[in-house]
C-alpha cells in the first residue's frame, strides 16, 4: 500500500509539473508572438509621420503561423484613434479597406444590418451596432478608441472590424492599463459571441509603439497588438494518455480583489473538459494543492500599484478518479495476472514467430528457386508483362458475378504493373493453377483472345547456335548422369560469360546452345557482343573438354563444337497458354542454325551480314572469307566467314586450308541429301535430323580428320588438348 501512495504522489508531482510548464510556457508564445507583431509594425512605420493611417502587408500571410505558435484562435491589430484624428483616419479606413484581405465582406454591404467600413468605428449597444459616439465615461482615456482593423482569420471575425474595444468594460479596463503603464495586459474571462456554451476566454494586449527605446516611458502607445485564446485549449494536450482525472481550478483576480472569478476544469489525457463556475474540487485533496501565477505584466515589480492589473491563480488538484489509478486493493493479484498474460503473451508470441519465420524460410527459398527458372526463361521486362496478364488472368477466376475479361474493353492488361509477391506469380504459373476446370480454362481461353499478345519485333539482332560435334554418338556409351555432367559444366561456364557480357541464353536444344543479343534491349554492338561471346565460350569449350577427359574418359576429347552467327530481325514474345515459353521466330533464327550445321569442328561461322555490321564497327581483322559457298537450305549459295578474333600470327595459321572443308562439306551435302539436312520445329529453332553415317563408315571405315582449321583455332585459345577428330556422319 505504501508503494502505491508512493507512485500516486510521484505521478501527481509530475503531472503538476507538466501542467505549470505548459501554462507558463503558453503564456510566454502569447507575449512573444504579440511582442513579434508589436515590433513590426514599428519597425515599418517609426520613420513615417502617419500613425495611425498604417496597414501592414501581407497581415494574413503573416499571422498565420504566428496565431498557430500562440494557441490563439484570432490575432488583430488596433490602432489608437483620438476624436482628433478619428475623420482623417475612417477616411483612411474606407480607402484601404479593398487593399487588405476580405475587402468584398468589409466593402460589400450583405445585409440590411451589416456594416462595412465606410460605416466608421462602432460599438454595441444591447446586442445593436451603433456608431460609436466617441466617448467611454468609465474609462481612464474616456476619448479613445481602439477599433479592430486587422485582423486574422478574416472569414470568422471580418464583423469585428471597426469595433470599438474600448467600448466594452472587461476589455476597457486591460487596454487602460496598457495605455497607463505601457505593458501588456491581460482581460478577465469572457464569453465570446461565436462560443455557443460557456468556454472561458481572454485577450492578451500588447502595446505598439510610435517607435523603439529602451525605456517604455520615452515612448508613445499608438496601438496595440491582441490575441484572444480560450483557457481549455492552454490544458489541452499536456498530460500523456493514461493520466486522468486531474482538477484545474482557474481564478482571476483584480488589483484590490474586486471582481473576482473562477472556473474549475478536469483534465483527462490530452482533453481538458470544463466542469463548471466555481471551485468544484473535492475538498478531501485540499492537502495536495498546488499553485500557478499567471501574470503578463512581466515589469510589474516597476509598476506599482495598478488600478485593475489583472493575473491569474491556477490551483491543481487530484481527484478520486486520479487516485483510484494507482492505490487499489488486490496489488498481488494483479501483477500475478499482469505477469501470466505477460508470460503466455511472450510464449505465444514466441511459438507464432517461430512458426511464421519457418513458413517465411520456406516462401523464400521457394521464390528464390522460382525466380531463378523464371529469370533463365524470360527476360525482365516481359517477365513484367507476364505478371501482369496472369494477375488479370487470377482476379478474372476468383470473381463469380460476371464472365467479362479485364481486358475485353480494350485495356492493355501487359502495361498494368503488378504489386503482387513475384514468387506468387511464379509459382501459379510453373504449376498452371490458372487452369483448374474446364470452366476456368474456357474463361481464360476468353481472356487471352480479348488481351494483347505479349510479343515484340526487335529489328537489330544477333542470334548465336552453337552445337557439340559427335555428341550424340558419344552420349549413347555413356550414363545419363554423365551426359548432363558433360552438358551442365559446359553451358554453366557458357551462363557465366552469357551474364557477364550481357548476352540473353535463349535456351538448350539438347546440346545446341542458342543465345541473342538484342533481344530484349536493344544494343548498337549486338554483332560485336556476340562474337566476343562465341570467341569466350569456344576456348571456354577446348579447355573444359580437355579438363574432363579424366572424370569422363579420353573420349571426351574427341568431343567439339561448331558455332554459327547470323544477324538480322525478329520477332520475340511469350506464346501463352500451358507451360508458356518465350520464344524466338524469324528467318533470321533458321539463317543462324544453318550457319552452325554447315560449319567445322572448333570454328565459328558468321554470315555476310553478320560480318558486314563486323566490318562497319572496325573489325574487318576478325573475319576471314570462306573460300568455298556454303549451301543452305531455302538460301542457296552463301558466302560466310570464320570469326578468328584472337590470332597468333604464326606460320602455322597461314596452312589453313579451305579445301579441306570444303570436301567434307560436299560429303555432307552427298550422304545428308539437301532435302533433309535440316528440319525447322514448330518454334522455328533448327535441330540436326539426320544421322546416317553409313556412306562414310562402308568406305575405309576411317574417320576424315579435320587437323589444320580445329588445330588452328584451337591453338589460337591457348589449348593444350589433341586435334579434334570429327566423324563425318554425324550431322
Amino acid at each position: 500500500r505504501n508503494s502505491e501512495f508512493r507512485v500516486f504522489e510521484t505521478q501527481y508531482q509530475d503531472s503538476v509539473d507538466k501542467v505549470s510548464e505548459a501554462i507558463n510556457l503558453s503564456i510566454n508564445n502569447k507575449l512573444n508572438t504579440a511582442m513579434t507583431f508589436s515590433a513590426m509594425y514599428t519597425s515599418r512605420f517609426r520613420t513615417q509621420e502617419q500613425w495611425p493611417n498604417v496597414t501592414l502587408p501581407d497581415f494574413g500571410y503573416q499571422a498565420k503561423g504566428q496565431l498557430e505558435v500562440a494557441r490563439g484562435i484570432a490575432l488583430s491589430f488596433n490602432p489608437i484613434i483620438t476624436n482628433t484624428t478619428r475623420d482623417g483616419w475612417e477616411a483612411y479606413a474606407t480607402e484601404s479597406a479593398y487593399t487588405i484581405i476580405g475587402e468584398e465582406m468589409l466593402t460589400n454591404r450583405s445585409c440590411d444590418t451589416c456594416r462595412v467600413v465606410e460605416d466608421g468605428i462602432f460599438r454595441k449597444t444591447d446586442g445593436v451596432a451603433i456608431d460609436d459616439p466617441g466617448y467611454s465615461t468609465e474609462s481612464r482615456y474616456p476619448r479613445h478608441m481602439v477599433p479592430v482593423w486587422q485582423i486574422y482569420p478574416i472569414e470568422q471575425n471580418w464583423k469585428a472590424v471597426m469595433f470599438n474595444l474600448h467600448s466594452e468594460i472587461n476589455r476597457q479596463r486591460a487596454l487602460d492599463d496598457m495605455l497607463q503603464y505601457k505593458v501588456p495586459t491581460i482581460t478577465g474571462l469572457l464569453h465570446l459571441v461565436q462560443h455557443v456554451e460557456m468556454d472561458p476566454s481572454s485577450i492578451l494586449f500588447y502595446p505598439v509603439f510610435n517607435h523603439f527605446h529602451e525605456s517604455r516611458f520615452f515612448q508613445e502607445v499608438v496601438g496595440s497588438i491582441s490575441i484572444v485564446f480560450t483557457w481549455a485549449d492552454i490544458l489541452r494536450s499536456v498530460l500523456p494518455g493514461y493520466i486522468k482525472g486531474l482538477i484545474v481550478v482557474l481564478e482571476k483576480s483584480v488589483a484590490g480583489g474586486a471582481n473576482s472569478q473562477s472556473f474549475t476544469y478536469r483534465i483527462c489525457g490530452e482533453q481538458a473538459a470544463l466542469l463548471g463556475e466555481g471551485d468544484l474540487h473535492d475538498p478531501r485533496f485540499d492537502s495536495y494543492e498546488h499553485q500557478v501565477i499567471a501574470n503578463v505584466a512581466q515589469d510589474a515589480q516597476d509598476l506599482g500599484i495598478v488600478d485593475y492589473l489583472v493575473t491569474y491563480r491556477i490551483r491543481i488538484y487530484p481527484s478520486l478518479t486520479f487516485q483510484n489509478q494507482y492505490l487499489t486493493v488486490r496489488p498481488l493479484a494483479m501483477t500475478l495476472t499482469v505477469v501470466a498474460m505477460f508470460v503466455l503473451t511472450c510464449a505465444i508470441f514466441l511459438l507464432y514467430d517461430y512458426l511464421v519465420d519457418a513458413r517465411q524460410n520456406k516462401v523464400v527459398k521457394f521464390a528464390q528457386r522460382s525466380g531463378r527458372i523464371v529469370d533463365s526463361l524470360f527476360p525482365s521486362g516481359v517477365r513484367e508483362r507476364l505478371f501482369s496478364h496472369a494477375e488479370h488472368l487470377r482476379n478474372e477466376i476468383l470473381t463469380d458475378d460476371n464472365n467479362t475479361c479485364p481486358g475485353s474493353g480494350g485495356d492493355n492488361i501487359s502495361s498494368i504493373p503488378s504489386k503482387k509477391n513475384p514468387a506468387h506469380h511464379i509459382k501459379q504459373f510453373l504449376k498452371g493453377s490458372f487452369h483448374k476446370s474446364a470452366a476456368e480454362h474456357e474463361k481464360n481461353e476468353g481472356c487471352m483472345k480479348n488481351s494483347p499478345p505479349i510479343a515484340d519485333l526487335f529489328h537489330n539482332t544477333t542470334i548465336m547456335f552453337a552445337d557439340i560435334v559427335t555428341f550424340t554418338e558419344w552420349s549413347s556409351k555413356h550414363s545419363p548422369e554423365d551426359v548432363f555432367y558433360l552438358l551442365e559444366t559446359l553451358f554453366l561456364e557458357f551462363d557465366k560469360v552469357a551474364e557477364r557480357l550481357g548476352v540473353f541464353k535463349l535456351g538448350t536444344i539438347g546440346d545446341c546452345y542458342v543465345a541473342v543479343v538484342g533481344v530484349p534491349d536493344a544494343r548498337k554492338d549486338h554483332a560485336v557482343v556476340l562474337a566476343k561471346f562465341a570467341e569466350e565460350c569456344r576456348c571456354k569449350t577446348n579447355r573444359i573438354l580437355s579438363e574432363l577427359i579424366d572424370e569422363l574418359g579420353p573420349s571426351v576429347g574427341k568431343l567439339s563444337m561448331r558455332f554459327g552467327l547470323h544477324s538480322g530481325s525478329v520477332t520475340a514474345g511469350v506464346l501463352r497458354g500451358l507451360k508458356s515459353r518465350f520464344e524466338l521466330f524469324g528467318d533470321t533464327i533458321n539463317t543462324a542454325s544453318r550457319m552452325e550445321s554447315t560449319g567445322a569442328p572448333n570454328m565459328i561461322q558468321v554470315s555476310e551480314e553478320t560480318a558486314t555490321i563486323l566490318k562497319n564497327e572496325g573489325f574487318e581483322s576478325w573475319l576471314r572469307p570462306r573460300e568455298d559457298l556454303v549451301y543452305a537450305k531455302g538460301k542457296g549459295f552463301l558466302q560466310t566467314y570464320w570469326l578468328e578474333i584472337n590470332k597468333d600470327n604464326s606460320s602455322f595459321d597461314n596452312q589453313l586450308d579451305d579445301r579441306k572443308l570444303s570436301f567434307v562439306h560436299k560429303l555432307y551435302s552427298g550422304s545428308l541429301g539437301m532435302d533433309d539436312e535440316i528440319e525447322n520445329d514448330n518454334s522455328n529453332r533448327i535441330c540436326t535430323k539426320n544421322h546416317n553415317r553409313s556412306d562414310f563408315e562402308q568406305g575405309n571405315g576411317d574417320s576424315i580428320l579435320i587437323n589444320t582449321e580445329s588445330q588452328a583455332a584451337m591453338s589460337r585459345c591457348g589449348s593444350s588438348s589433341s586435334s579434334v577428330f570429327v566423324d563425318p556422319s554425324e550431322r
